[in-house]
């Protein structure tokens, strides 16, 4: 064996001629000519067989990640297989059972189960469908009539599908410390808040916690300890339509009212719909005469169009939309005649698709101050659609000390949306029982063409109505103190008024008006709160002057601001601003620039000086940063009375799994964990950051039962490093945390010149393995070897063009594997001999 020459080739320039070869004689199989064996290096002479690639999309046999359309309709992607086939001499698709399962299909269809040990022929075990497989575009297409798949909504997901991820712990920290002194004294705030979990099978721990210390030195230190919030073990279940919840949780106020519980809770969760499900958008219905075309356009525009056979349909799978305007329905027969109606939409009142429903039921020990205490409570809520335009719902609290009951509604009309619900509660305290009821009413209608939006919320109250919690809590204290005496307390709630108008009116701004009145038992005082305020662009400059009077006759408090702003940009990545604000006897103002840095804008800053009426005057800095492994900001002040400020925070997510520990930016309770051995460097498409030198990083936030889409970006690892594939699919359950391996190989950038005895050429396309069968690399034009994927420096390669011993060579190796970062290829000139038979 000679030495090894060397030569500058990279592996952009291999991959570009490789791929021009072969895109031309590609070409030619598209187009179902015959391969000429000689201008494939001598491959006739040596018999090599090229047959398959005179088919249309031929393909190769072994498995392939493709995407799946059934009917020109997505099902995600799967793991093909391809086998030889001895009759027709080809490689054909086998049905496997992840195959067979996202066809989605009538069992009628099937008239063989798909296998993973053996090869069942797609084409046989579902003879009615058309398999196409576009072999460029990794995309497998199956015909098959409409009477054979499953009826559901588009982009329907099966729960088959959904996936529990991995075992994973996490914790995301938010940290801040602040410090003030003055001439007189020093205080030290410190605050730390905890967000942790834990992920076994399809089980996921939460809590959530906080701690906080402040010390004085004056007063000395003080701190209220370890707060917890939640603590609970979590799981979803298909049948359910949601999830079971045990430990200690807060009920949702959705209906009702919200507490603290330890004990169980069975909730629904919308995100395991569909997507065109999960919000409220109206069922469609109507006749066709003949073969029809429907359009439904909201505002103008066509939010959904579909093709019908004569008789009626239903259309339930429409999006829900952002805007609010009534759907027109056209309906386009076959002789082109039109008819249209019209369906009343809102999206503003709390409504649900007709047939739909969601329910929450709790039960368990009510918490108080993060303590359980001996009452328990149940808790039960349901809401369902009724009609296109009316959603009703109702729920009910127990306790041996208090019953509440709710009734409500929800409904859409022509002159906007109502939402209206009652609730009776009767409270037993150690003295005395009080029944009571709550009224609450919202109103909301948008002028979509006048860009007016107005809103009005009410809330009444009698005299005896309390709170769970009020009860619960005033009745807990009296068993702790002896001789308690139960107290009407001072304020109780009588009435709540709160309207607030929005108005865009284009190149004149917008204008912005609130207002809230609250009335009080026992007291002829009220609370008033009124805001007004104007914003508005001329050129680059940026206004906003707002106005805000508060008159709570209970106090006797007045007060009355105006506020006024300024906003000018420096740049793309910069801008000044100005404040100016005055309340009763006091004002101020501030002038400040602010911005951010870097190429991905992580860096930012903020200077400001400032001045009041009694020339009190200020200068302050703030910093910060966010990377790909926390976020990171510092600020500082400093006033004209030897006063001083500084603080600091940091926050970001710390998250162990079977490859290390990775630190990220906080996540969410269900995210992803990418790994990459040797994959040091390269970006997170979905994410913030790279890879670690460990080759994991994070993508903080995945959508639950949808498709999610991880990528990463080659671009910043290492050039002798090569990636399978960059991206991938997961559909991730609620709450899962999931480990996503991309596999990746050294490119040794290794050439050997082939030649045989016979003087022959290796045709072009031969493979190469090693002695464990591992793929090493293809034969180019002129028998040259690429192999790239050599793990040993020596050993013994087996090349082979065919399935017989005829057909293939071997040769013993000894390469230099080092300096393969300068992306050189190293060429050794090599004799490959006929395989013997070794039986």
């Amino acid at each position: 064996m000679k030495k090894p020459t060397t030569r500058p080739f990279t592996r952009r320039t291999l991959a570009y001629l490789l791929m021009l070869a072969f895109y031309t004689s590609w070409g030619y199989a598209a187009e179902e000519d015959e391969f000429d064996g000689a201008y494939w290096g001598g491959g006739s002479k040596l018999g090599v067989d090229f047959s398959r690639f005179n088919q249309k999309n031929a393909v190769l046999p072994g498995e392939y990640d493709a995407e799946v359309r059934v009917n020109n309709v997505s099902k995600g992607n799967v793991r093909l297989r391809f086998a030889d086939n001895d009759e027709t001499q080809r490689a054909e698709l086998c049905l496997t059972p992840a195959l067979q399962e996202m066809l989605d299909l009538e069992k009628s269809a099937i008239k063989q189960q798909g296998e993973e040990s053996n090869c069942v022929w797609a084409k046989d075990a579902i003879p009615d469908a058309v398999f196409t497989y576009q072999t460029g575009e990794f995309r497998l297409d199956v015909d098959i009539p409409q009477a054979l798949t499953v009826s559901h909504p588009r982009d329907y997901i099966s729960p088959t599908r959904w996936q529990s991820g991995t075992t994973a712990a996490f914790v995301n920290y938010d940290v801040n410390y602040y410090r003030y002194r003055n001439q007189h004294s020093v205080n030290d705030n410190f605050y730390l808040g905890i967000r942790a979990g834990a992920n076994i099978g399809s089980w996921a721990l939460r809590h959530y916690g906080s701690l906080s210390w402040n010390k004085s030195n004056r007063s000395g230190s003080y701190t209220d300890g370890y707060q917890r919030g939640e603590t609970y073990l979590q799981r979803d279940f298909a049948l359910l339509q949601g999830d079971v919840t045990l430990g200690d949780f807060y009920t949702s106020d959705e209906i009702g009212e919200s507490f603290g519980l330890r004990g169980i809770r069975v909730a629904s969760d919308d995100r395991m719909l569909a997507p065109s499900q999960r919000s409220f958008a109206p069922v469609i219905r109507g006749i066709a005469n003949t073969n029809a075309n429907i359009t439904i356009r909201q505002n103008g525009n066509i939010i959904y169009q579909i093709a019908v056979p004569a008789g009626p349909f239903i259309i339930d799978d429409l999006y829900s939309s952002g805007y609010n305007g009534d759907l027109l329905v056209e309906i386009q027969e076959s002789d082109g005649k039109v008819r249209s109606f019209s369906v009343p939409f809102s999206n503003t009142a709390p409504l649900l698709r007709v047939g739909h429903f969601r329910y929450r039921l709790s039960g368990g020990k009510y918490r108080h101050n993060d303590d359980a205490v001996e009452d328990n409570v149940m808790q039960a809520t349901l809401q369902y659609g009724l009609f296109n335009s009316l959603t009703i719902n109702g729920g009910a609290i127990a306790s041996p000390n208090y019953r509440a009951r709710l009734f409500g509604f929800g409904l859409a009309t022509p002159i906007g949306a109502f939402s209206a619900d009652s609730t009776w509660a009767k409270a037993r305290f150690p003295h005395k029982t009080f029944k009571g009821q709550r009224l609450h009413g919202n109103y909301r209608i948008d002028f979509n063409n006048f860009g007016t939006n107005i809103m009005l919320s009410v809330y009444r109250y009698s005299r005896d109505f309390y709170r769970l919690q009020d009860t619960l809590s005033i009745n807990h204290e009296a068993k702790k103190y002896t001789g308690f005496y139960f107290p009407l307390p001072y304020l109780v709630p009588k009435g709540q008024y709160q309207l607030s108008i929005n108005q865009n009116m284009g190149k004149w701004g917008d204008f912005y008006l609130s207002g809230q009145t609250s009335t009080y038992w026992g007291t002829e005082g009220e609370s008033r709160e009124y805001q007004i305020a104007y914003s508005n662009r001329y050129k680059r400059l940026g206004y906003q002057i707002s106005l805000l009077q508060t008159h709570d006759k209970i106090s006797d408090r007045r007060e009355k601001a105006v506020y006024l702003s300024f906003s000018l940009p420096l740049g793309d990545d910069h801008s000044l601003s100005s404040t100016y604000s005055r309340q009763s006897d006091y004002s101020s103002a501030q002038l400040g620039v602010n911005g951010s840095l870097g190429d991905k804008r992580q860096w930012n800053y903020g200077l400001s000086v400032s001045q009041d009426g009694n020339r009190y005057r200020q200068v302050a800095a703030n910093g910060g940063f966010q990377s790909g492994i926390g976020d990171y900001r510092a600020s500082f002040s400093q006033d004209n009375q030897h006063s001083r400020q500084m603080g600091i925070s940091a926050n970001g997510s710390i998250v162990t799994h079977q490859y290390g520990v990775t630190l990220g930016t906080r996540v969410s309770d269900g995210f992803a964990i990418i790994h990459a051995k040797e994959g040091r460097g390269a970006g997170i498409e979905s994410g913030n950051g790279s890879l670690d030198y460990f080759g994991n990083g994070i993508v903080p936030y995945v959508s639950p039962y949808s498709i999610n889409y991880i990528g990463i970006d080659p671009k910043g690892a290492q050039e002798s490093v090569d990636f399978e594939a960059t991206e991938t699919q997961i559909i991730p359950r609620a709450n899962s945390i999931h480990l996503v391996d991309f596999s990746t190989h050294k490119n040794t950038m290794i050439l050997f010149n082939l030649s045989l005895p016979s003087h022959d050429i290796v045709p072009m396309t031969a493979t190469a393995q090693d002695e464990k069968g591992q793929f090493v690399g293809y034969v180019g034009q002129g028998g040259m070897l690429f192999a790239e994927r050599l793990t040993r420096s020596e050993g013994r390669l087996n090349v082979k063009w065919g399935q017989n011993l005829a057909d293939q060579c071997e040769f013993d190796y000894r390469v230099d594997l080092s300096g393969n970062n300068k992306l050189q290829a190293k060429t050794y000139d090599v004799l490959c001999t006929p395989v013997k038979n070794r039986e």
